[in-house]
């Protein structure tokens, strides 16, 4: 068995499909059988289902008959420490009353009924079950919350007593009770309170924070906060609600301690990237496992309205349960359920509109931007950019102050000579071509109920999004649904199913977003004396004082509208499962998960027309116009199956053991077809059957299958020792048949010193103290790094084969090309599994009540067996070296929460408010590599700094060119021009030879390279700020970086202006005071050169312009007001509230630019994406 990991037949593969279809209606018959039995459990409800006579204990008969019966009990402090008493009861097919007077009988317990809810207290306050109501008196009060709105159902139970009832719709409640008896409030998620009784007593409940009661879901399971001892952090559905994004990794960005999240752009719909923890290996993306209720998925695809809460495995110990599939951590996602008996209807909606997050005033004046890039450009070539003459300079300077057009200084003109069209305007092409307003409409709808017998969840989500282009607006929309059922058929099977669909749709004018999209071109040529529209409506192209095209001609294209890129994006995920309950503590489940997701991309190129004179319309045809259409097709299933078995049991009330074992079976298959054709005869119609020129397809398919076994061990000792063992055995098929298969056990310790006796007469102060301790491995097998293994990511221990024509070669056989087959780079034969070891050790302390919280961890994580080049093969060879098991990788890093949560009285009402402090850090090291020997600086190497960037030093600027004479330092490595001359940069020369260079560009010998900063985000952080008081809320969210060094891009024209290109389309209204002249020695930049930071002296990367992305940003704020139910429940609602929500209002960063975005440049140094936005909405929650 341990090498049967393959790959199921064709004809397995289509039967597959066919279960998953009936899957559908599992949720459907399931109902209908649940209903059944609930039906039948209703109209007997005193009866109870036959069970042997045994020893029982209070807690589990009483189980029993709720789990039997429509009774619930309500009881006291007293009768809760009576729980864990053994008592002897005949369950066997009688009447729920009857089992509970046998049971009162044997442990002194007194019950009073009322409707389905029963009251238990000790019987020496009650005689023979029935107090004297002779000495009883009846009082009536109201429960509420912090906000005063009434709580419905609230229980109120009489402390020593019998006595109990539960509020109303007002929350008022009437009681007959004991004199000298106290009352005890209480309702789920608030703190319950035991209050003396008055006639018209008011208790206000106050909501449970997230203490060590809290579960929390773990690997196959859940556990108390309070016995947690992996490094496991949490994310609750109150943190998450009402921000104005519909993307879930949005919102979590800041919120978990070294959860990394970051977007390469502002487009909508874009892709988060996720780490955990730093750098994990060289050969993949390391991004964790992502399950939703168990089932693999993507935080892109889900309604952020459907999440209850969100768990961060981030340690061996937590995670290891998971093995193949959670080498770098786990985030399991909770959607929400509803199980206290009524049901629910929940909608929220907002509308939001957006803003830039940078400053976007840039230079519009013809006349000054001409004279600026002319000097730029003449610096370098000794000729003019603009190629505007003399005259043309008089009819700029002219409409130097026009900022709008006058009619009697038009900005176009036909030049009598050559009949062309002249262009002299102050044009402001960065708002012509970007809308930041970008209104966007969210819609959600939850409808929930049910009981813990059977519940259900049905939720709905629609997103409508006008992206930021002005010409050709780009719109993205996205729609989910989710239907959730659980059942319980009889006492020892619980069914339940799950269903989610997720579509999206976005399209864009222009060029195919994702081969380079239109920002990097949009830079180019859009000058501002050039407008875009000649006044016969025809786009500008061609211009007469040069061969460039404004904005390389994309601006057209985005107004024209026929060349554009659409995809969508449609993923069905379903899941079926039943619980068997073989005995108490006992439980087997068994589940089989489908999952199927489908890109369709089309992408279409288009000829535009143009003119250079009036009434000539000519056609541009070359790239980017070059009529083509891509009709491309992404599919990928996925099936998952997976049967454990979970055991709990309390021995001796102290002893507290669990346990899981199971196994999980996961099967996938990946297939790509994108066929393309020519020349098609309409502009505006997109068929391939319309293409009359070259067709060509593309395509390309993959399967892969895990399989693993499991087990965890957990026990604790009353709640004070904790030890928990995990173990996975693993085996892939990504692997050679005979190093498929590897162990990754884990171990994890704790101590809760809180717990101990002779911590009491502290634990007034520190009511929480527990240490903890793990150290375990994960295997990892993901290869998904395809530029590292040639694009062979599924197979990567087999060569690749790849077929081309042998007129690729220049020849052919007998006038007929050939196909031959070639062979790509040498792959190793003993690939197996990366290991990744961690150490972790962790505190938590909780002070003053726990109203003052601290978690500090600190770990270690070692990549071993890492997948890395292998010794450099001779050259003669003609290939590359092959990826071995060789190398190793280091993280050390740490993580600390900080907490304050706490109330106090305002104008009479509870004034609640919480301060929140996260703060990670990480670093990592290559501790072992057998390539590069010799260590050439700029590659990897052993003991080499991850994201470590050498370049030179810089010591100022040269102010005159005696200065540069009589240093006498050769700074011609940097270039045979401007290195030597007044307003030159000076280069450190680091080694006093007399000569700016790099010696051989290695660790031991690199000249006056120097480290200067490293690339490595560190110090992430969050501050979280909430309050709360009679119905109005505020939170407030701070997010940022404390460190990250990157060097400018050589394109990154919003950073250098011309000193990127001459001919750059947005110079920021500052630049010009930036550049160095004999009136101007003290600037940041030096004389004015074209491409100088392009492929000059400024492209070294230096630290004087090495920029440092630290930032702090207010990722979120909000401020809500609630309604107060006395006027929500006129109109038969029961919650209202309206609030406002800002996301990115506020940045402040390291970064000399207020340009550009600091996440901009995170992806790209140039900064040439789709820009971020600021979004502001205003939103409504309305709950029936």
């Amino acid at each position: 068995m341990r090498e049967n990991v393959y790959i199921k037949t064709w004809r397995w593969r289509i039967a597959r499909r066919y279960v998953s279809a009936l899957m559908l209606l599992t949720p459907v018959a399931t109902m209908a059988s649940a209903t059944s039995a609930q039906a039948t459990t209703q109209h007997g409800q005193q009866a109870a289902i036959a069970a042997s006579n045994s020893m029982s204990t209070v807690r589990n008969v009483l189980n029993y008959i709720e789990k039997n019966s429509n009774y619930v009990f309500v009881y006291n402090a007293e009768v809760q420490k009576m729980m864990p008493n053994r008592v002897r009861v005949n369950l066997d097919g009688r009447p729920a009353l009857q089992i509970l007077d046998e049971m009162c009988a044997a442990t002194g317990l007194a019950y009073k009924a009322q409707g389905n809810q029963i009251s238990l207290a000790q019987a020496k306050n009650a005689q023979s079950g029935q107090p004297d109501k002779g000495q009883k008196r009846r009082i009536k009060g109201n429960v509420s919350d912090a906000k005063g709105e009434p709580i419905v159902g609230a229980t109120i139970s009489e402390k020593g007593g019998t006595g109990g009832t539960i509020t109303d719709i007002n929350g008022d409640f009437a009681l007959e009770l004991t004199p000298g008896n106290l009352v005890t409030v209480s309702y789920v998620g608030f703190k319950p309170q035991t209050v003396k009784p008055t006639e018209g007593m008011h208790v206000t409940l106050d909501e449970q924070t997230r203490g060590l009661d809290e579960v929390v879901v773990i690997g196959y399971g859940t556990k108390k906060k309070a016995n947690l001892i992996g490094a496991v952090s949490t994310v609750g559905a109150e943190e998450l609600k009402d921000r104005p994004v519909t993307n879930l990794g949005q919102m979590l960005q800041g919120q978990v301690p070294n959860l990394n999240i970051s977007f390469g752009t502002g487009t909508p719909g874009e892709s988060a990237t996720l780490n955990i923890r730093g750098k994990t290996s060289l050969t993949n993306s390391g991004a964790p496992l992502v399950l939703i209720d168990g089932v693999e998925g993507s935080i892109d695809r889900i309604n952020p309205n459907d999440i209850e809460s969100v768990s961060v495995l981030k340690d061996a110990a937590s995670a290891a349960i998971y093995g193949a599939r959670a080498g770098f951590g786990v985030v399991l996602i909770t959607t929400k359920s509803n199980k206290d008996g009524q049901a629910h209807i929940n909608y929220n909606g907002r509308f939001s509109f957006s803003a830039p997050t940078t400053k976007t005033d840039f230079m519009t004046v013809g006349y000054d931007v001409a004279r600026l890039v002319d000097e730029f450009n003449t610096a370098k070539t000794g000729s003019s950019y603009s190629g505007l003459n003399a005259d043309d300079y008089k009819m700029l300077e002219k409409r130097r102050y026009d900022t709008t057009e006058n009619p009697a200084r038009p900005w176009v003109v036909v030049d009598p000579q050559d009949g062309r069209y002249h262009y002299y305007g102050n044009f402001d092409w960065y708002n012509y071509i970007f809308d930041f307003s970008q209104p966007t409409w969210n819609h959600n709808l939850n409808v929930s109920g049910g009981t813990d017998k059977m519940n259900y969840m049905i939720s709905g989500g629609m997103n409508d999004h006008d992206g930021l282009y002005a010409l050709s607006t780009d719109k993205y929309s996205t729609r989910t649904l989710m239907a959730k059922f659980n059942a319980e058929v009889t006492p020892w099977l619980r069914v339940f199913s799950t269903a989610s669909l997720f579509k999206s749709k976005y399209k864009q004018a222009g060029y195919d977003y994702e081969g380079g999209g239109n920002v990097g071109n949009l830079v180019f040529h859009a000058m501002p004396w050039i407008v875009p529209v000649n006044p016969d409506g025809t786009n500008v192209y061609l211009l007469p004082n040069n061969k460039d095209k404004p904005a390389d001609g994309f601006a057209a294209m985005l107004r024209t509208g026929n060349g554009f890129t659409q995809v969508n994006k449609t993923e069905q995920t379903y899941a079926i499962g039943a619980v068997l309950k073989v005995m108490e503590g006992l439980e087997i489940t068994g589940k089989l998960t489908y999952r199927n997701y489908a890109k369709e991309k089309q992408a279409r190129a288009a000829n535009i027309q143009y003119a250079i004179r009036p009434n000539e319309v000519l056609t541009a045809s070359g790239w980017p116009f070059n009529n083509k259409l891509k009709d491309g097709r992404d599919t990928y299933e996925n099936y998952v199956y997976d049967l454990y078995a979970n055991f709990h049991r309390t021995f001796a009330d102290v002893h507290n053991v669990s346990a899981v074992v199971g196994s999980n079976y996961e099967r996938g298959h990946y297939k790509f077809v994108e066929p393309s054709g020519e020349d098609l005869t309409s502009d505006v119609l997109n068929d391939l059957a319309l293409s009359t020129g070259a067709k060509s397809v593309k395509s390309s398919q993959n399967e892969f299958a895990l399989m693993g076994y499991f087990a965890r061990l957990s026990y604790d000792y009353n709640g004070r020792y904790l030890v928990e063992a995990n173990m996975r055995y693993d085996g892939t098929s990504r692997f050679p048949r005979n190093h498929r298969w590897g162990f990754f056990p884990s171990v994890a310790l704790g101590w809760r010193i809180s717990e101990e006796a002779f911590f009491a007469p502290v634990r007034p102060v520190v009511s929480n103290l527990k240490l903890r301790a793990s150290l375990g491995s994960l295997g990892n097998q993901i290869t998904d790094n395809s530029a590292k293994f040639n694009k062979n990511t599924f197979y990567p221990y087999m060569r690749l084969i790849s077929l081309a024509n042998t007129t690729t070669l220049n020849y052919i056989f007998d006038n007929t090309q050939a196909t031959y087959a070639s062979l790509g780079d040498p792959t190793s034969g003993s690939l197996t599994w990366e290991t990744i070891v961690t150490q972790n050790v962790g505190l938590d302390v909780g002070l003053f009540n726990n109203r003052l919280s601290l978690a500090l961890d600190v770990y270690r994580r070692t990549t071993k067996d890492m997948l890395a080049a292998a010794r450099a093969l001779p050259a003669v060879y003609g290939y590359n070296a092959p990826y071995e098991n060789n190398g190793e990788l280091r993280t050390n890093g740490f993580e600390l929460v900080v907490g304050w949560n706490d109330k106090f009285n305002l104008a009479g009402k509870p004034f609640y408010y919480g301060v929140n402090l996260t703060l990670a850090d990480s670093k990592t090291k290559i501790t072992k590599f057998k390539g590069n020997e010799s260590k050439v600086l700029g590659q990897d190497y052993e003991g080499m700094e991850w994201g470590e960037i050498w370049g030179f030093r810089i010591k100022g600027i040269y102010q005159s060119d005696q200065e540069a004479i009589d240093r006498g330092v050769d700074q011609s490595f940097l270039g045979s021009r401007f290195t030597d001359k007044a307003g030159d940069l000076i280069f450190d020369d680091v080694d006093d030879s007399k000569k700016i260079d790099i010696g051989k560009g290695t660790l031991d010998n690199h000249g006056d390279l120097v480290r200067i900063g490293n690339s490595t985000p560190r110090y992430h952080y969050g501050i979280t700020v909430n309050m709360a008081w009679m119905g109005f809320d505020f939170s407030m969210f701070w997010q940022g970086i404390g460190k990250q060094n990157i060097y400018p891009g050589g394109n990154n024209m919003m950073f250098w202006g011309p000193y990127a290109r001459a001919y750059s389309s947005f110079i920021p209204k500052d630049f010009p005071a930036k550049v160095w002249s004999t009136n101007n020695r003290g600037a940041y930049f030096p004389r004015p050169v074209a491409d100088l930071a392009r492929e000059l002296a400024m492209s070294k990367p230096n630290d004087r312009y090495l920029q440092d992305l630290a930032y702090c940003r207010l990722k979120n704020l909000t401020f809500g007001y609630t309604l107060p139910k006395s006027l929500t429940k006129k109109a038969y609602l029961e919650k209202v509230r309206v609030y406002f929500s800002g996301e990115n209002i506020f940045i402040t960063s390291k970064l000399k630019s207020d340009y550009l975005d600091p996440e901009q440049m995170t992806y790209d140094s140039n900064g040439r994406v789709y820009p971020f936005s600021k979004t502001f909405s205003f939103g409504l929650d309305v709950s029936f």
